[in-house]
């Protein structure tokens, strides 16, 4: 059974019943910390570090239904749920993940009994927020 970690996973698995609750989910998610993989970035094991200016990163990706997609986690829990070996991941503000990787397709949590496929389509509306006006009309 699915026991979410924090508020952004609660919203996302109660958006997943009710319609009503996904704008507030696309709004928590954009403000969330998310964590991505990168498993080739120099680091020491339970440490922290911020990126360089214009650091080039290699970021995981999976293969599903012919695309590409950067696994990407709503919390450590998921990460080490998803993965059997410590990885280096890259934690950040969802918003500025997907500013930094314009045009990439990310899934939410895979493998989880929580999970969310977001195409680039669907983060580009979000990032322009029309993401917003879509949601609104399918909950009523």
């Amino acid at each position: 059974m699915f026991e979410p970690e924090n508020s952004l996973e609660a919203l996302m698995q109660a958006a997943g019943r009710d319609a009503g609750i996904i704008p507030a989910f696309y709004q928590a998610l954009l403000e969330a910390e998310i964590y991505i993989l990168t498993p080739e970035a120099p680091m020491k094991p339970g440490r922290r570090r911020s990126l360089k200016f214009q650091e080039q990163i290699n970021i995981a990706t999976v293969d599903f239904q012919n695309m590409r997609w950067h696994p990407a986690f709503t919390s450590k829990k998921r990460i080490y749920d998803y993965i059997k070996e410590p990885e280096v991941c890259l934690g950040a503000a969802a918003r500025n993940l997907f500013e930094m990787l314009p045009n990439s397709n990310f899934w939410l949590n895979p493998l989880s009994e929580c999970q969310k496929p977001l195409p680039a389509s669907e983060i580009a509306l979000l990032m322009s927020g029309k993401i917003f006006d879509t949601a609104m009309r399918s909950a009523r």
